[in-house]
């Protein structure tokens, strides 16, 4: 074999190796940003047919969809993957290993509290009252509660 030969082997193999080794869990970007307000005519699978995600992420990232039949104007889903501008969106960092964000346990659904979020987001993101989950987690202040924090259903 001549020296050209294995220099091109080698130079193929290092290539290979490089673009195995520069993979990373990186989120597929989404057209619609972080978050989606629903337009009238609007359902699930429109929605993530235009913001370019599956629908069962799309329902993942909005678990209150389970439960609830229908979507209305004026709601705000969250699109996995969706680039926020540097604004921060649901999973900006702030919580425990720097997630916020909706969450799923063998105890049920619960939100890491995130930079600038309020009671109310986090309700209207579940369909819940504020009130709701001031009683339902003891917050003394609805206005008192702090990234990292742990918000039950």
């Amino acid at each position: 074999m001549s020296a050209k030969r294995i220099i091109q082997l080698s130079l193929i193999l290092i290539l290979l190796l490089a673009s195995l080794a520069a993979t990373s869990n990186a989120y597929a970007w989404s057209y619609c940003g972080s978050s989606y307000v629903v337009q009238r005519g609007d359902w699930l699978a429109r929605i993530a047919n235009n913001c370019g995600v599956a629908l069962a992420d799309l329902r993942a990232a909005n678990p209150w969809t389970y439960y609830e039949r229908y979507i209305y104007p004026g709601q705000v889903l969250t699109i996995p993957g969706g680039y926020d501008n540097g604004q921060g969106g649901p999973y900006d960092g702030g919580g425990p290993g720097g997630y916020c964000g909706p969450g799923y346990d063998m105890y049920g659904s619960y939100w890491v509290v995130c930079r600038g979020d309020t009671l109310g987001s986090i309700a209207r993101y579940y369909g819940v009252s504020w009130t709701y989950l001031q009683r339902y987690n003891g917050i003394p202040n609805a206005n008192w509660i702090y990234a990292g924090q742990i918000i039950r259903l």
